[in-house]
């Protein structure tokens, strides 16, 4: 029977994982009598999906020890990664004492508590009702957060900060990550520093400040900071990551494969073995690539967490290191598993068809091209079209393999990791010489668009320049330049000619666009704040 201090308890919905029923059952008989009778059960990792999928919990205790197919932490992290949970949802992780110093030290994706065996009622009711304290205490924040007004949100924190100063710590986290996200490096800085003199052992304070130094183009000085971290804790993974986007940023790709090697030591998980594949690819160290990805299909065979990417991925290796024929069994054993997946199908008929070209049977080279083909019409160019490029240069089709790679990069031709791609496929094909007709030549094609667009609105020719962007955009729909001018230059007209609903709602449609293709991106966090400037200006001049 729930008493008055946890009474709010009797009104949540709870999900319980666990292998073990007697301990599921145990669990649900605590949370009953703290009122809580909406408790559904879960055996594997799998049911707990299904379920989540389904329903919207507001409590979910998981045991990190679940099956050797997927633990708890393997499954918080595909239920974040792939946004199954809802912002307020309560996730506990339950570890035995022996366990916890190594789970909750290296933990990639973190749970809001873990909680030691063996449970109490009186520990659970504790966790939930000081994290339901924190979220009604910060609720002006994160309204604002959701509403993507960082701007907004930074003003709520100094409010909330003023009546709760008990969340201190947790509100300078978030104004701190806000003002960076905004460009507002030095605020950033000021607040990282000033969580860091109220509690030294603040390590996400400390990767704030190299974030800040990354951000100012200081990349040395952020390294060193980040360096500094690992020494004292070497399995802090949000660092090796940090320092993984620093490296990338020098343009060292070797030192993102070892960071994404030390990050892989320190959690061996799908998500990681998926990165130093990646990674190892990238700078050509196919050996490694296999063997990561390899890997990743370990981790997630018969689990619902599985993704066909790392088949895609396996067999791309096996072809380029020249065992076709693993490639395609590869392929086929995955195609059972994915046979309902269009995307995968296209990108499965894409890689056979460079297998048969290295077995020598150019006719079944040919017909899976032609298909994938057929099932790639109308699909974002990206990698994968890069891909199909590649099994047309493959097969001897040299001008469809040109102007389907050109039409990618046209596509979006400031991502550079697609340039990159393009520029290897090239390589890899002997067709290096052909690097500046086609690549070069189709990123000046789409920056000329951009620069022309801009020069128009300079001159004060404002509707012959967003004519022309939306003339691009209509062409290559994803491309993230001009998305990205195409909102900035809709928001300079109405800084000079005045408020446009049209255009508002143009401008909000490409910045939900930008949000997809470019995720946690500073130049699109930048334009909400245009946005948000302009709309106020815009009103008090009305």
């Amino acid at each position: 029977m729930a008493t008055i201090l946890n009474s709010r308890l009797a009104k949540l919905r709870a999900l319980v994982v666990d292998d073990m029923s007697t301990m599921r059952q145990n669990i649900r008989t605590q949370l009953g009598q703290l009122g809580i009778e909406q408790v559904d059960q879960a055996a594997t990792p799998n049911d707990a999906i299904k379920y989540i999928r389904s329903t919207n919990y507001d409590v979910i205790i998981c045991d990190y020890n679940l099956n050797k197919e997927t633990n708890g932490q393997q499954m918080l992290e595909f239920l974040r990664s792939q946004k199954l949970l809802s912002p307020t949802a309560m996730f506990f992780m339950i570890t035995a004492e022996s366990s916890y110093d190594s789970v909750a030290s290296a933990a990639e994706f973190q749970p809001d508590a873990y909680m030691v065996k063996p449970l109490t009622g009186g520990k659970i009711a504790d966790r939930i009702e000081r994290l339901l304290d924190r979220q009604n205490a910060l609720k002006p924040i994160t309204d604002r957060l959701q509403m993507k007004d960082l701007t907004g949100a930074i003003a709520e924190c100094d409010k909330v900060l003023k009546v709760e100063p008990k969340w201190i710590v947790d509100i300078l986290k978030i104004q701190a990550s806000s003002a960076l996200e905004l460009g507002n490096i030095n605020d950033a800085r000021v607040t990282y520093l000033k969580a860091l003199g109220l509690r030294s052992d603040l390590v996400w304070a400390k990767l704030g400040l190299a974030r800040c130094d990354q951000a100012a183009g200081k990349l040395d000085e952020a390294k060193k900071i980040v360096q500094d971290v690992l020494d004292v804790n070497a399995k802090f993974i949000d660092a090796y990551d940090l320092l993984a986007q620093i490296a990338e940023a020098q343009g060292n790709e070797e030192a993102v494969l070892d960071a994404f090697n030390k990050s892989y030591d320190v959690i061996p998980s799908a998500r990681r073995s998926r990165l130093m594949g990646d990674a190892a690819y990238r700078v050509g160290n196919l050996e490694q690539a296999r063997t990561a990805f390899d890997k990743a299909l370990t981790h997630t065979r018969g689990s619902l967490t599985a993704q066909a990417s790392d088949a895609l991925s396996l067999a791309q290796v096996h072809v380029d290191i020249g065992e076709a024929a693993n490639a395609l069994s590869v392929l086929s054993n995955a195609a059972k598993d994915h046979q309902d997946d269009a995307h995968f199908s296209a990108r499965q008929a894409t890689i056979a068809a460079q297998a048969f070209a290295r077995l020598g049977d150019i006719d079944s080279a040919k017909a899976a091209f032609e298909s994938a083909k057929e099932m790639a019409d109308g699909i974002r160019p990206d990698t994968n079209t890069l891909a199909l490029a590649k099994a047309a240069f493959s097969i001897g089709l040299n001008e469809e393999g040109a102007r389907i790679m050109a039409k990618a990069i046209k596509a979006d031709h400031e991502n550079t990791r697609l340039v990159a791609y393009a520029r290897r496929v090239l390589q890899d094909t002997g067709n290096e010489a052909l690097i500046e007709k086609i690549v070069d030549e189709a990123i000046s094609e789409g920056a000329l668009i951009v620069d022309q667009a801009t020069q128009l609105m300079r001159a004060g020719q404002f509707d012959e320049s967003l004519t022309k962007l939306e003339e691009a955009l209509t062409a290559t729909p994803d491309n993230t330049g001009v998305l990205l001018a195409a909102a900035q230059l809709h928001l300079l007209w109405m800084s000079q000619k005045g408020l446009d609903r049209n255009y508002v709602e143009r401008v909000n449609a490409y910045l939900a666009q930008l949000d997809v293709l470019m995720p946690n991106s500073e130049r699109v966090a930048k334009m909400y704040r245009f946005l948000r400037e302009t709309l106020v200006k815009a009103s008090v001049e009305a």
